[in-house]
């Protein structure tokens, strides 16, 4: 089961969730390049497609609205990399 969580961000809300941690390692080493400096288009675009489940978006669907790009892209990497709190309210979901 891969954890949820709800997060509002200038407004809007946004439904993300965990992807196991290989799948995450996995993303992070497919857009970096050989120096390893992470390449912050494709990734941030996959992210999105993984984990923002409600609304489904794109990186264009943020053209006019870049800090709320950077605030989500934020939280996104925070909730996968915070442990997590069986205790927690965060909603849990099967796959």
């Amino acid at each position: 089961m891969l954890k949820q969580k709800t997060v509002k961000i200038n407004g809007k809300e946004f439904t993300i969730q965990r992807i196991p941690f290989k799948s995450y390692m996995d993303m992070i080493d497919r857009h970096s390049n050989k120096y390893g400096i992470l390449m912050k288009s494709p990734y941030i675009e996959e992210l999105f497609k993984h984990c923002v489940i409600n609304p489904k978006i794109k990186m264009s669907d943020f053209d006019d609205d870049f800090e709320t790009a950077g605030k989500l892209v934020n939280e996104i990497e925070s909730f996968l990399q915070t442990k997590v709190n069986p205790s927690s309210s965060e909603k849990e979901s099967k796959e």
